[in-house]
Protein backbone atom coordinates (compact mmCIF):
# COMPACT_ATOMS: atom_id res chain seq x y z
CA UNK A 1 0.00 0.00 0.00
CA UNK A 2 3.28 2.12 1.20
CA UNK A 3 4.10 1.99 -2.94
CA UNK A 4 0.65 2.81 -4.16
CA UNK A 5 0.91 5.81 -1.51
CA UNK A 6 4.16 6.76 -3.17
CA UNK A 7 3.11 6.91 -6.87
CA UNK A 8 -0.35 8.35 -6.45
CA UNK A 9 -2.06 9.24 -8.01
CA UNK A 10 -2.59 5.75 -9.45
CA UNK A 11 -4.81 2.39 -9.58
CA UNK A 12 -4.23 0.03 -7.34
CA UNK A 13 -5.74 -3.34 -8.84
CA UNK A 14 -5.83 -6.54 -6.79
CA UNK A 15 -7.00 -9.19 -8.90
CA UNK A 16 -8.47 -12.21 -7.67
CA UNK A 17 -8.59 -10.27 -4.24
CA UNK A 18 -10.90 -13.55 -2.95
CA UNK A 19 -7.79 -15.82 -3.22
CA UNK A 20 -5.67 -13.49 -1.46
CA UNK A 21 -8.12 -13.12 1.46
CA UNK A 22 -9.26 -16.74 1.12
CA UNK A 23 -7.32 -17.77 4.17
CA UNK A 24 -9.36 -14.97 6.67
CA UNK A 25 -10.54 -17.75 9.38
CA UNK A 26 -6.61 -19.27 9.67
CA UNK A 27 -4.74 -19.54 12.89
CA UNK A 28 -1.75 -17.19 12.28
CA UNK A 29 -3.83 -14.16 11.77
CA UNK A 30 -2.01 -13.23 8.48
CA UNK A 31 -5.00 -13.19 6.26
CA UNK A 32 -6.96 -11.25 8.51
CA UNK A 33 -4.14 -8.78 9.21
CA UNK A 34 -4.18 -8.15 5.29
CA UNK A 35 -7.33 -7.77 5.15
CA UNK A 36 -7.54 -5.03 8.41
CA UNK A 37 -4.85 -3.31 6.35
CA UNK A 38 -6.81 -3.20 3.21
CA UNK A 39 -10.21 -1.91 4.90
CA UNK A 40 -8.13 0.49 6.96
CA UNK A 41 -6.58 1.69 3.94
CA UNK A 42 -9.49 1.99 1.49
CA UNK A 43 -11.14 3.68 4.18
CA UNK A 44 -8.40 6.22 5.39
CA UNK A 45 -6.47 6.81 2.49
CA UNK A 46 -6.96 10.21 1.01
CA UNK A 47 -3.63 10.02 -1.25
CA UNK A 48 -5.18 9.80 -4.69
CA UNK A 49 -4.94 5.51 -5.17
CA UNK A 50 -8.56 4.41 -7.10
CA UNK A 51 -8.65 0.96 -5.78
CA UNK A 52 -9.80 -1.82 -8.28
CA UNK A 53 -10.52 -5.47 -7.61
CA UNK A 54 -11.20 -8.60 -9.47
CA UNK A 55 -13.44 -11.17 -8.03
CA UNK A 56 -14.22 -14.92 -9.65
CA UNK A 57 -15.98 -16.04 -6.50
CA UNK A 58 -17.99 -13.28 -4.39
CA UNK A 59 -19.24 -15.41 -1.87
CA UNK A 60 -15.67 -16.30 -0.80
CA UNK A 61 -14.84 -12.76 0.24
CA UNK A 62 -15.02 -11.69 3.65
CA UNK A 63 -18.75 -9.72 4.74
CA UNK A 64 -16.34 -6.74 5.46
CA UNK A 65 -15.17 -5.89 2.47
CA UNK A 66 -18.63 -6.55 0.34
CA UNK A 67 -20.90 -3.94 2.66
CA UNK A 68 -21.90 -1.35 0.55
CA UNK A 69 -19.18 1.76 0.65
CA UNK A 70 -16.53 -0.48 0.80
CA UNK A 71 -16.14 0.11 -2.85
CA UNK A 72 -17.90 2.59 -4.89
CA UNK A 73 -19.49 -0.02 -7.21
CA UNK A 74 -19.77 -3.06 -7.86
CA UNK A 75 -19.59 -4.27 -11.32
CA UNK A 76 -20.65 -7.70 -12.99
CA UNK A 77 -18.99 -9.06 -16.26
CA UNK A 78 -21.32 -12.15 -17.78
CA UNK A 79 -21.08 -14.54 -20.33
CA UNK A 80 -20.59 -12.91 -23.60
CA UNK A 81 -23.71 -12.28 -25.36
CA UNK A 82 -23.74 -14.00 -28.98
CA UNK A 83 -22.68 -10.51 -31.53
CA UNK A 84 -20.11 -9.95 -28.23
CA UNK A 85 -18.61 -13.78 -28.74
CA UNK A 86 -18.15 -12.92 -32.76
CA UNK A 87 -16.16 -9.90 -32.11
CA UNK A 88 -13.85 -11.68 -28.73
CA UNK A 89 -13.60 -14.56 -31.66
CA UNK A 90 -12.43 -12.06 -34.51
CA UNK A 91 -10.54 -10.11 -32.02
CA UNK A 92 -8.25 -12.91 -31.11
CA UNK A 93 -8.09 -14.68 -34.25
CA UNK A 94 -6.70 -11.18 -35.67
CA UNK A 95 -3.63 -12.07 -33.64
CA UNK A 96 -2.79 -14.76 -35.50
CA UNK A 97 -3.02 -12.63 -38.71
CA UNK A 98 -6.31 -14.40 -39.75
CA UNK A 99 -9.30 -12.74 -40.61
CA UNK A 100 -12.59 -14.45 -41.60
CA UNK A 101 -15.61 -13.41 -42.94
CA UNK A 102 -18.20 -12.58 -40.50
CA UNK A 103 -20.64 -15.14 -41.15
CA UNK A 104 -18.31 -17.94 -40.01
CA UNK A 105 -17.50 -16.13 -36.81
CA UNK A 106 -21.51 -15.87 -36.11
CA UNK A 107 -21.29 -19.33 -37.17
CA UNK A 108 -19.72 -20.38 -34.42
CA UNK A 109 -20.36 -17.34 -31.99
CA UNK A 110 -24.05 -19.82 -32.19
CA UNK A 111 -22.61 -22.60 -30.81
CA UNK A 112 -20.68 -20.95 -28.29
CA UNK A 113 -23.40 -19.69 -26.07
CA UNK A 114 -21.90 -21.06 -22.40
CA UNK A 115 -18.19 -19.79 -23.77
CA UNK A 116 -15.79 -16.99 -21.48
CA UNK A 117 -14.04 -14.67 -22.97
CA UNK A 118 -11.04 -16.83 -21.96
CA UNK A 119 -12.42 -20.01 -23.67
CA UNK A 120 -13.21 -18.13 -26.91
CA UNK A 121 -9.61 -17.20 -26.32
CA UNK A 122 -8.38 -21.01 -26.15
CA UNK A 123 -10.80 -21.63 -29.13
CA UNK A 124 -9.00 -19.02 -31.51
CA UNK A 125 -5.42 -20.45 -30.20
CA UNK A 126 -6.56 -23.84 -30.54
CA UNK A 127 -7.99 -23.37 -33.99
CA UNK A 128 -4.81 -21.42 -35.25
CA UNK A 129 -2.38 -24.14 -33.99
CA UNK A 130 -4.85 -27.07 -35.96
CA UNK A 131 -4.60 -24.80 -39.24
CA UNK A 132 -0.50 -24.39 -38.45
CA UNK A 133 0.17 -28.39 -37.95
CA UNK A 134 -1.70 -29.32 -41.05
CA UNK A 135 0.05 -26.46 -43.28
CA UNK A 136 -2.54 -24.54 -43.23
CA UNK A 137 -0.82 -21.38 -41.43
CA UNK A 138 -3.38 -18.25 -40.78
CA UNK A 139 -5.88 -20.16 -42.89
CA UNK A 140 -8.43 -21.11 -40.08
CA UNK A 141 -11.57 -22.84 -41.46
CA UNK A 142 -15.10 -23.58 -39.58
CA UNK A 143 -14.44 -27.04 -39.77
CA UNK A 144 -11.29 -26.14 -37.59
CA UNK A 145 -13.02 -23.96 -35.13
CA UNK A 146 -16.03 -27.04 -34.93
CA UNK A 147 -13.57 -29.26 -34.32
CA UNK A 148 -11.43 -27.23 -31.57
CA UNK A 149 -15.19 -25.99 -30.01
CA UNK A 150 -15.89 -29.79 -29.71
CA UNK A 151 -12.81 -30.62 -27.21
CA UNK A 152 -13.68 -27.44 -24.64
CA UNK A 153 -16.11 -27.62 -21.77
CA UNK A 154 -16.87 -24.17 -20.70
CA UNK A 155 -16.45 -23.89 -16.91
CA UNK A 156 -20.46 -22.19 -17.06
CA UNK A 157 -21.03 -26.71 -18.00
CA UNK A 158 -18.84 -28.02 -15.60
CA UNK A 159 -19.54 -25.86 -12.64
CA UNK A 160 -22.52 -24.48 -13.61
CA UNK A 161 -23.46 -24.04 -10.03
CA UNK A 162 -20.45 -22.00 -9.01
CA UNK A 163 -21.60 -19.84 -12.23
CA UNK A 164 -25.14 -19.62 -11.47
CA UNK A 165 -24.05 -17.99 -7.96
CA UNK A 166 -21.86 -15.56 -9.61
CA UNK A 167 -24.97 -14.69 -11.93
CA UNK A 168 -27.64 -14.25 -8.78
CA UNK A 169 -24.76 -12.24 -7.00
CA UNK A 170 -25.03 -9.92 -10.31
CA UNK A 171 -28.43 -8.73 -9.36
CA UNK A 172 -26.15 -6.89 -6.21
CA UNK A 173 -23.80 -5.26 -9.08
CA UNK A 174 -23.99 -3.11 -12.23
CA UNK A 175 -23.61 -4.64 -15.50
CA UNK A 176 -20.19 -3.79 -16.53
CA UNK A 177 -21.54 -2.54 -19.97
CA UNK A 178 -24.96 -0.63 -18.46
CA UNK A 179 -25.68 2.72 -19.62
CA UNK A 180 -25.40 4.30 -16.50
CA UNK A 181 -21.37 2.69 -16.36
CA UNK A 182 -21.26 4.37 -20.19
CA UNK A 183 -22.46 7.93 -18.44
CA UNK A 184 -19.93 7.77 -15.92
CA UNK A 185 -17.36 6.92 -18.17
CA UNK A 186 -17.83 9.47 -20.15
CA UNK A 187 -18.13 11.78 -17.39
CA UNK A 188 -14.85 10.81 -15.60
CA UNK A 189 -13.00 11.38 -19.17
CA UNK A 190 -14.58 14.75 -19.48
CA UNK A 191 -13.10 15.71 -16.44
CA UNK A 192 -10.21 13.85 -16.52
CA UNK A 193 -9.06 16.42 -19.89
CA UNK A 194 -10.47 19.16 -17.83
CA UNK A 195 -8.06 18.87 -15.59
CA UNK A 196 -5.37 17.81 -17.78
CA UNK A 197 -5.57 21.42 -19.49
Amino acid sequence: MKTAEAIAPCVLWVDEIEKALSGTGDTSGVSQRILGNILTFMSESQCGVFVVATCNDPSALPSELKRKGRFDENFFVDLPTEPERVQILGIHLQRFGIHLESEYLEAIAANTTKFSGAELETLASEAALLAFDEGRPQQVTLADLEACRQTITPLAIQDAAAVERMQAWASTARRASSPVVAAKTQSLRAAKFRNMN
